[in-house]
C-alpha cells in the first residue's frame, strides 16, 4: 500500500557510535524532538566513516536514486555527523556524490566558521577551513551557531535530504531550529495528535493496563488510539496517538487524558514534571519541606537527579554519601554495634541513617539507601542486588528491603528510582 505520509529516514554516521566509544543520544533526541510535533522517524541506520558504507544506506533510506514515484508521499533523510573538516568526514562529499552535485567553495560559509572561531582561527590549517567551507550546488545552508560545521539542506523533486553536524550541542539546536520547519512543509507531512503522559509509583504493567481501561471507557476511543509505553529511570511514559484521523477537533485526547486521570489517580505526573524528582520537589515545596539524602551504594545518583531539577534550592539540603562504615558512623551517627550485628546493608543500618538526616542535619523528609550492586560482594545470605531503601516525612516512615537484577549501573539506578518513589508514597500516603 502506499504510504499517506511523510517518511523520515535518519542516518547517523561515525565508527565511534559503532565501537561504543560514543553513545548516540542524537537518534533519542530527534525522536523526541520530531515526537512533540507529530513527526516520527520510519527507520535509522547506523554506519561508519566509509564512504561505500554512506552511500549504500543513502540508496537505501531514498530508494535507490531520491526520486520519489508520482503519487508518492515527501520523505526526508536526514544525516547526522561527518561534516567535520578530517579526511574520515565523509557525509557531505558522498551526499554530493549521490545526488549529482557538485561542490563549491563557498566564501559566505567561510567567513561563518572564522567569526565563528575568532582568535582560533589561526591555529586552524588552511586546508581544513577550505573542506568545511565546500558546500554541495543549489544547498540551502542551516546556520550552525554552535559550532564551525554547517548544516545542509538540498532538494530532489520529492525528497529533502538534510545533513547536521554529529555533536549533540550543535545537532538539536539545529534541528529545533532550521530542520523542524522544513520538515512540517513537506506535502504530506501531517502531524499525528498525540497525549503523553507520565506515570510513576506503579510497575509499567500497570500503568499501561489503567490507560487501556481508560481508552475502553471513553466513547470513541477504542480502536482509534495506539498506546505506545516507555520505561525512563523514574517514570513511565505513556504516549496515545490518534490512528483515524490527523486531527482532534472533538477532543479524544483531553477526554483520554481525565479518563486515566480518575484510575491513575496522584501517580500521574502532573503537567510539567517530567520525571519523579521533579513530581517530588513539586511535593514538597507544596508542603513547606526540606528533604535531604543519605547514600551508600548510589553514590550521589538521587541527589544528581534531584538537583536535575530546576529549582531544587527551594526543597533539598544536600546529601552525605557515606560509602565506607566510618562515615556512617561519623556523619550519620550509625551506631558500631549495628553495623557489627546486622551489617550496612541492613534495615537497623538505613533506619539510623534516616535518624542521621532528621536528629544531625535537621532534614524534614529524606531518603537512605545501602546495598550490594555488584559484581562482586554479594554473599548467600545478601545476594549481589539486595538493597535496602527507606524514606521518611512528617508523620510516616517505611524502609524496605529489595530484590533488584541487572547489571551494577541497572541496580544503582533502580535503587534511586526506588527511593524517590518511596517518598512520593509517604507524601501522597499511597500503600507502599
Amino acid at each position: 500500500m502506499t504510504p499517506t505520509t511523510a517518511t523520515i529516514h535518519v542516518i547517523c554516521v561515525g565508527d565511534e557510535l559503532l565501537r561504543g566509544d560514543t553513545t548516540n543520544t542524537n537518534l533519542a533526541d530527534l525522536g523526541q524532538l520530531l515526537e512533540r510535533h507529530g513527526l516520527a522517524v520510519a527507520d535509522e541506520q547506523c554506519v561508519p566513516d566509509d564512504h561505500d558504507a554512506i552511500l549504500r544506506a543513502l540508496r537505501h533510506a531514498a530508494h535507490g536514486d531520491g526520486h520519489a514515484r508520482d503519487g508518492e508521499p515527501e520523505s526526508a533523510v536526514i544525516l547526522v555527523g561527518g561534516l567535520g573538516p578530517t579526511s574520515d568526514d565523509l557525509t557531505r562529499p558522498v551526499t554530493a556524490e549521490f545526488l549529482g552535485r557538485a561542490l563549491q567553495p563557498s566564501p559566505a560559509v567561510r567567513q561563518a566558521i572564522l567569526d565563528h572561531l575568532g582568535d582560533r582561527a589561526d591555529r586552524l590549517p588552511p586546508d581544513a577551513l577550505d573542506t568545511q567551507s565546500l558546500v554541495p550546488e543549489g544547498a540551502d545552508v542551516l546556520p550552525n551557531p554552535n559550532g564551525t560545521a554547517p548544516g545542509l539542506a538540498l532538494r530532489t523533486p520529492r525528497t529533502l535530504f538534510a545533513l547536521l553536524p554529529g555533536p549533540p550541542r550543535e545537532c538539536l539546536p539545529m534541528a529545533e531550529q532550521s530542520l523542524v520547519p522544513l520538515l512540517t512543509r513537506l506535502d504530506g507531512a501531517r502531524p499525528t495528535p498525540t497525549l503523553e503522559l507520565r506515570a510513576c509509583c506503579l510497575p509499567e504493567s500497570q500503568a499501561e493496563a489503567l490507560v487501556r481501561q481508560a481508552i475502553r471507557q471513553t466513547d470513541g476511543a477504542d480502536g482509534r488510539i495506539r498506546l505506545a509505553t516507555c520505561i525512563k529511570p523514574d517514570a513511565i511514559v505513556l504516549r496515545l496517538a490518534r490512528t483515524d484521523r490527523h486531527d482532534d477537533r472533538d477532543g479524544l485526547l483531553p477526554k483520554l487524558r481525565d479518563a486515566a486521570a480518575r484510575l491513575l489517580g496522584p501517580r500521574l505526573l502532573p503537567d510539567g514534571c517530567a520525571s519523579a524528582a521533579a513530581y517530588l520537589g513539586r511535593l514538597l515545596a507544596e508542603r513547606g519541606l526540606a528533604m535531604a539524602t543519605a547514600e551508600s551504594c548510589t553514590g550521589g545518583l538521587i541527589a544528581a537527579r534531584l538537583t536535575d531539577v530546576p529549582g531544587s534550592s527551594e526543597w533539598f539540603l544536600g546529601a552525605t554519601v557515606t560509602y565506607a562504615n566510618a562515615w556512617k558512623e561519623r556523619l550519620l551517627g550509625v551506631a558500631d554495634q549495628t553495623l557489627r550485628q546486622h551489617g550496612a546493608v541492613s534495615e537497623p543500618t538505613v533506619h539510623q541513617m534516616l535518624d542521621g538526616l532528621h536528629d544531625r542535619w535537621g532534614a524534614d523528609a529524606g531518603v537512605a539507601v545501602s546495598g550490594i550492586a555488584g559484581p562482586g560482594g554479594g554473599t548467600p545470605e545478601k545476594p549481589v542486588g539486595t538493597v535496602v531503601v527507606g524514606a521518611f516525612a512528617p508523620g510516616w516512615r517505611h524502609v524496605t528491603t529489595l530484590h533488584l537484577h541487572g547489571s551494577r549501573q541497572t541496580i544503582r539506578q533502580r535503587s534511586a528510582a526506588a527511593c524517590i518513589q518511596l517518598l512520593i508514597r509517604g507524601l501522597l500516603r499511597l500503600e507502599p
